[in-house]
């Protein structure tokens, strides 16, 4: 995370020698030259307690003894990476390692086994401290979201070497069986899914990018563009008058698209879809058969499909589009037992 003079921090000191962990708590919570954000500390001598700590409460970075009653060394920090590894409801929390050593080798031996920075208590004051925990909280923001871009990179790669093949391989079949005019929909059919997964993937390319700029959008009108850019056969679409929202137009419309894209592929082409207000926000609803209770956690993962012939990344985007704003997006039943896809937390500027 970057930090401000304006952010609250709040700190796990896991430190067993009273004196010391005064001394710290005093560093933290002592600002000298009005640049360090306040700070929350909370203290814990034993290594086994602060990971009972990080289990109850969100913590912005850790320092960490290693010569504690119940772990000391290296060991102490390999202790505490595996048990935050093993525990999916543990968020990573950077960790500057405290020690009454100085040794060269075991400090850059802790920046390899995963410690933001190596202390010695005895050389430390409270600008040391704080520019360290500066320093270890942006190395820490920059890591996170390198390990995100990663993700996404694999997720791409997925796309393009399993569902990009397996239809251009359909295409190329058919195409060698072209003197039989009744496998020429079936090509146009496959060429269509490439070009939508090519642009699923495109979409999926700025996941993690922050809406910027936003501008007043009417929903009615916006809807009413992303229909004329979807297959939507017999399809109907009805929008509530007057809903205006603040919205970057342009990543909006993805999500509409892709909703429509969704409810289309999975209930068909007679599906009828209705996009109404919320107090804070807007709802989009069709009247098919709904999404399974047990499926409500997992529809926007990526990869997530009930249909062979879908992406799986159609609702990943919608949920990404969405966070991208700062909104909130859940899925439930729709009036008529379909699926209904609520966003809240949006700027409202008006309703019919």
């Amino acid at each position: 995370m970057s930090i401000s003079v304006t952010d609250e921090l709040c700190l796990l000191l896991i430190e067993d020698n009273p004196g010391d962990a005064t001394l710290f708590e005093h560093h933290l919570t002592t600002n000298g030259n009005d640049t360090f954000p306040p700070a929350t500390v909370t203290h814990v001598e034993e290594l086994d307690a602060g990971i009972e700590e990080l289990e109850t409460d969100a913590y912005d970075l850790v320092l960490l003894d290693l010569g504690l009653p119940d772990s000391s060394g290296l060991d102490t920090l390999d202790r505490y990476n595996d048990a935050v590894e093993t525990h999916d409801e543990l968020a990573p929390v950077p960790v500057v390692v405290l020690t009454g050593l100085k040794d060269d080798a075991a400090s850059v031996e802790a920046i390899e086994r995963g410690a933001q920075d190596y202390l010695v208590k005895d050389n430390v004051d409270s600008n040391i401290l704080h520019r360290t925990i500066r320093y270890a909280l942006e190395r820490h923001r920059q890591e996170q979201e390198l390990r995100r871009q990663n993700e996404r990179l694999e997720r791409f790669a997925n796309v393009v070497s399993h569902d990009l093949r397996n239809p251009l391989g359909v295409a190329k079949g058919r195409l060698e069986m072209l003197e039989e005019n009744q496998h020429t929909p079936i090509i146009a059919k496959n060429l269509n899914r490439m070009e939508a997964i090519i642009e699923d993937v495109l979409t999926l390319a700025r996941e993690g990018q922050s809406v910027e700029e936003t501008s007043p959008v009417d929903l009615s009108t916006l809807v009413t563009d992303c229909w004329e850019s979807v297959e939507t056969g017999s399809a109907a679409v009805s929008v509530d008058d007057g809903i205006v929202i603040e919205a970057d137009q342009s990543r909006l419309q993805q999500l509409i698209e892709n909703l429509l894209r969704n409810s289309i592929e999975h209930v068909g082409d007679e599906v009828s879809i209705h996009v109404g207000s919320l107090p804070d926000g807007f709802y989009f609803e069709d009247d098919g058969p709904g999404i399974p209770a047990e499926d409500h956690d997992v529809v926007f993962d990526a990869g997530f499909t009930t249909n062979q012939d879908g992406t799986g990344f159609g609702l990943n985007i919608v949920k990404e589009s969405a966070e991208a704003h700062g909104w909130d997006v859940s899925v439930t039943d729709g009036s008529n037992g379909g699926a209904r896809f609520e966003f809240t937390g949006v700027t409202v500027l008006e309703t019919g």
